[in-house]
């Protein structure tokens, strides 16, 4: 094998596994459960004046003033969240981190191949515990619960009040959520509002 090539190679593998222990594995999440996401993510408004408790997000926060949403996804792999959001909402800020090379590769080639629908959307490589996000009006991660402390310092540390955070799988500890969101053979997502 060409020195390049194994190098390479490492590389690749070197980032996936650091992904791994970092935080989780790369799974590539379902198209059912993107949506699942994207359609019911709904949280009860902080001004009950301007929105009913049954608005979407991104509905909840045009019918206050505010133009777009800033959503990051903490371990995004390879965006399919972000490009899902963006293709939904146009107007939002989609932000991504991994540490995985792989599938931050698979995603820019993506975005390559939707350069317009997909201009809103950001993929970054780095450690989303070092990074700063407190512009966020919604954080979408699966982490492996083994992150969560670490995770639930980082949120704490960085999140506006308001601000939402999706989690797909299993609940943060000792938390309790705002919303579950369910779908039939789909993991559960559990939905948080500023930590």
């Amino acid at each position: 094998m060409p020195p390049l090539l194994l190098f390479f190679l490492l590389v690749i593998v070197g980032t996936m596994a650091w992904g791994s222990l970092l935080a989780a594995p790369w799974v590539p999440t379902l198209s059912a459960q993107r949506k699942l996401l994207v359609d019911n993510l709904v949280i009860p408004p902080p001004n009950p004046s301007l929105s009913s408790p049954n608005d979407r997000l991104v509905e909840r926060l045009r019918k206050e003033g505010k133009k777009s949403v800033t959503l990051y996804d903490l371990g995004c792999g390879s965006g399919s969240i972000l490009f899902e959001f963006a293709s939904r909402y146009p107007n939002a800020k989609c932000i991504g981190y991994d540490v995985s090379l792989l599938p931050l590769f698979i995603g820019a080639m993506i975005k390559l191949r939707h350069p317009v629908r997909y201009k809103n959307v950001s993929l970054r490589f780095g450690n989303f515990f070092t990074k700063h996000f407190s512009d966020a009006d919604v954080v979408v991660a699966f982490l492996m619960q083994k992150a969560y402390p670490k995770f639930i310092a980082t949120l704490k540390r960085e999140l506006k009040p308001h601000a939402l955070v999706a989690i797909e799988a299993w609940p943060l500890p000792n938390i309790e959520p705002i919303q579950t969101i369910n779908g039939e053979k789909l993991v559960p997502w559990y939905v948080y509002r500023g930590l």
